[in-house]
């Protein structure tokens, strides 16, 4: 059961942190001083300090600072570690968990977790078998004070990118690992707690065993994220039954600018094209409010 405590989580693709640096491994070119975007350090200060200060916002608005953050599209350690430790977050006692993973592009999954709430037991990168993409994030948790166990999974699947019927086939892939790690934890422990937050691509997310948690009102956004003037919800939480939570999404005017397009209101991504629109995502942040069961 969960501690008298209200664990707030969040997750939120931040759309293309990336360094500066060319790495030649990866398809990173259009986030170099000298690509046509001109990333810069100080442009990408501006993205790493915003989400800094989003998070904490969210903590404002949940009742509590968020105990768990998953994030997807951060390139590397390195940008994390800058999230963590050069920003606000420094003195608010986070630790993060991150592995790297053969996407093309070179973008990852991570886990942020407070230290004085959760003490990380285990980590595992769940590959997908001949899809080149990103890992799925396994960490398993114990709570401070208190001997139980969250296991939780960061999930960023296969985009539509090429048509969805195209790429059905990779994200049913991706879908069928994760559904195996859910199955074999349930095996063991019925009761187990389970966790899985992340960009599923789909405006549907379904893991046997897990259900999505209800909102705590009325949706503070129709969606995540903005497509051709249509919202979508692609963001998701999943948990399991012993795990008792009401989620939201964080829609704050700050991340929000006019949709001239299409009218009323779209995220403020970072660029639109190549021009640089300095906003943080093109996707909206969610979170959730976990209670004692």
């Amino acid at each position: 059961m969960m501690a008298a405590l209200l664990a707030v989580v969040v997750f939120w693709n931040v759309e293309n942190l990336f360094d500066v640096f060319d790495d030649p491994l990866k398809n990173d070119d259009d986030f170099t001083t000298q690509a046509e975007r001109h990333w810069s350090w100080p442009r990408f200060e501006r993205k790493r300090d915003g989400i800094a200060q989003t998070l904490v916002a969210v903590g404002d608005v949940a009742g509590e600072l968020p105990a768990l953050v998953g994030l997807c599209e951060v390139e590397n350690r390195m940008v994390v570690s800058q999230l963590v430790h050069k920003t606000m977050l420094e003195d608010l006692g986070y630790g993060y968990v991150h592995r790297e993973s053969p996407d093309a592009r070179g973008i990852d999954v991570a886990l942020l977790y407070r230290r004085d709430s959760f003490r990380v037991l285990a980590v595992d990168s769940l590959r997908v078998p001949g899809v080149v993409t990103r890992d799925i994030l396994y960490v398993r948790l114990k709570e401070i004070p208190g001997k139980d166990s969250l296991h939780v999974f960061v999930v960023h699947l296969p985009s539509k990118l090429g048509g969805e019927r195209a790429t059905d086939a990779r994200r049913e892939a991706a879908l069928g690992v994760l559904q195996h790690a859910v199955d074999s934890l349930l095996v063991v422990e019925e009761n187990a707690r389970i966790l899985v937050m992340g960009d599923f691509n789909d405006t549907v997310a379904a893991v046997g065993g897990l259900s999505a948690p209800p909102f705590d009102g009325p949706p503070a956004a129709p969606g995540t994220l903005k497509y051709h003037g249509r919202w979508e919800r692609i963001d998701h939480f999943l948990v399991s039954p012993s795990v008792t939570a009401q989620m939201n999404i964080f829609a704050p005017g700050f991340l929000l600018e006019p949709d001239a397009a299409y009218l009323g209101t779209k995220p403020r991504r970072t660029f639109i094209g190549p021009r640089y629109n300095g906003g943080l995502s093109d996707h909206l942040p969610i979170y959730m409010r976990i209670q004692p069961k």
